[in-house]
């Protein structure tokens, strides 16, 4: 099953967020989070924002982060 996921940059940094760094996760995210951040051809260039399908694994490997810190700090939304 695949499911859309959005990353986009954060402006701020809540102090009960769980901020995981790239190192920290799995091989599935680690290959796929790079070109997310470049921007895809669905992405919202005008906010940073950018959206991917993502399935069981990519999900898996992002484990409980609420934003992830690359090149900036993004945050993650899975709907």
């Amino acid at each position: 099953m695949s499911t859309t996921i959005t990353l986009e940059p954060a402006d701020e940094i809540p102090a009960d967020c769980r901020v995981c760094h790239y190192d920290e996760l799995g091989e599935s995210a680690k290959a796929r989070l790079p070109a997310l951040t470049r921007g895809p051809p669905d992405s919202d260039e005008s906010s940073g924002r950018q959206t991917a399908t993502a399935d069981d694994a990519f999900l898996e490997s992002l484990g409980d982060c609420d934003l992830v810190k690359f090149t900036d700090y993004y945050v993650l939304s899975v709907d």
